[in-house]
Parts: C-alpha cells; sequence; structure tokens
C-alpha cells in the first residue's frame, strides 16, 4: 500500500535498556494500521536537537511514548531517589519537541510517561512516587493488556472522544501528573482521583497504555486515530 500522501507521525524514543533505543511495537503498528508513516527519532547524548526540532515541524504529528520517569529537575523539583531510569537528554529533546510541535500547529498525544513529560513541557509538575503518595495499584505491568481501574471522565472532552466508551483502562505506572499546568486541565481521573488524561488545544495526555491492548479491543486505536485525524 503506498502512503506518498499518509501522515508522518514522528516518534520519540529513549533508550530502554541503556544500551540500545527502541519503542513498545504497540505505537507503531496502530499508527500503520491506520495508514500513517512513523518517523523515530532517538533522543540521547549525541543528538542533534535543532535536527529533531525541523523533523518536528515537518511531519504532521507527534507521539511522546511510555517509558523511564522525568528527570525532577526537569519541573524544578529535588530528587526523592523513588525515580526510576530518569535521562535528562531525553527530557531536554521532548520538550523541545512538544513547543516546536504545537508552534507549528500539530497534534501532540502523549501516553503514560509522554502525558507527564507533556505536562512538564507545558509548566506542570508530577507526583514522584505513587504509593509513596498513599495511591495503590496503578503499576499493573503483569496485566498490561487488561482493563483493570475504572475512570472518571469529563463529559466532551478529547478523553472522552478517545476512550470510545470505554469505562476501564489498564495501568503500568508509579508517577502521575500532579499539577498540569496553568493553561492545560485535567479530563479524567482515576477512581481513587489520579490523573489519567491532560488536554489543551492541540495537546492530548493519556496515563494508560492503548498500544499495550489486545487486537480488536475497542478503544485501542482511538487516541491514534485522534492524533493522524489533522
Amino acid at each position: 500500500m503506498t502512503r506518498t500522501l499518509a501522515p508522518t507521525v514522528a516518534v520519540v524514543i529513549g533508550r530502554d535498556p541503556v544500551t540500545r533505543y527502541s519503542v513498545h511495537r504497540g505505537y507503531v503498528e496502530a499508527l500503520w494500521e491506520l495508514g500513517a508513516n512513523v518517523a523515530i527519532l532517538p533522543a540521547g547524548p549525541g543528538a542533534d536537537i535543532d535536527g529533531v526540532i525541523e523533523l518536528v515541524r515537518s511531519s504532521g504529528a507527534l507521539l511522546l511514548t511510555g517509558g523511564a520517569d522525568v528527570d525532577p529537575s526537569t519541573y524544578g523539583a529535588e530528587p526523592t531517589g523513588l525515580e526510576k531510569g530518569c535521562d535528562l537528554d531525553r527530557d531536554r529533546i521532548e520538550v523541545a519537541a512538544v513547543h516546536a510541535a504545537l508552534d507549528a500547529g500539530k497534534r501532540v498525544l502523549g501516553i503514560c510517561r509522554g502525558m507527564q513529560l507533556l505536562a512538564v513541557a507545558l509548566g506542570g509538575t508530577l507526583v514522584a512516587d505513587l504509593p509513596t503518595a498513599g495511591f495503590l495499584g496503578h503499576d499493573n505491568g503483569e496485566r498490561e493488556d487488561e482493563r483493570v481501574h475504572g475512570l472518571k471522565v469529563e463529559a466532551g472532552s478529547q478523553a472522552e472522544t478517545v476512550l470510545a466508551g470505554q469505562s476501564k483502562v489498564n495501568s503500568l505506572h508509579h508517577q502521575a501528573v500532579a499539577d498540569p499546568g496553568a493553561h492545560t486541565r485535567v479530563s479524567a481521573w482515576a477512581d481513587d482521583g489520579v490523573v489519567e488524561a491532560i488536554e489543551a488545544g492541540r495537546a492530548l495526555g493519556i496515563q494508560w497504555h492503548p498500544e499495550r491492548f489486545l487486537l480488536g479491543d475497542a478503544g485501542r486505536l482511538e487516541p491514534f486515530q485522534w492524533l493522524v485525524a489533522q
């Protein structure tokens, strides 16, 4: 199938494990299923940030994927010792990519860590560790393709649209958005109040992992469809 007229989605990826750049295949295959091209942009200490920004600006949209924690210095906080796998090079490049995409009028979708990074890029802050803050049961990696907890969703929001009628999501995280930023609103919450979606104009962040749902799951493709719809 030719994709010469298909949208190209820029996907910034980090090092995981540290010896390689990688991304979960579910992101790429969901975009391919929708007919989009995918441009993989590695974010590391040797990356040309100006080149990454130019590639993002020339793409149709930007996808921020999951991964390790955002470094607390990126949002003006002190380390707690509970952060896992922070990578300042990735943080720096992804923050610049968010601003480049939004300034160019592109849509930005952040998933899990991607939502957290999006919030930070837009002036927000994070909860460093949910269990320490009293929120339990959100790191369910062994049930990554299952819908394990409920949601409360703002009616008419982009989050409601991409959930496609589903009322539960999967959950693979120990950090979360604390403050989404002055110009960003929260549009979905877990049953215990943990932030599950944020949005601001052309930017949407979701805490769950649609790329890990099984084929045929209603709601698996909708967030990616929102991203490429423009």
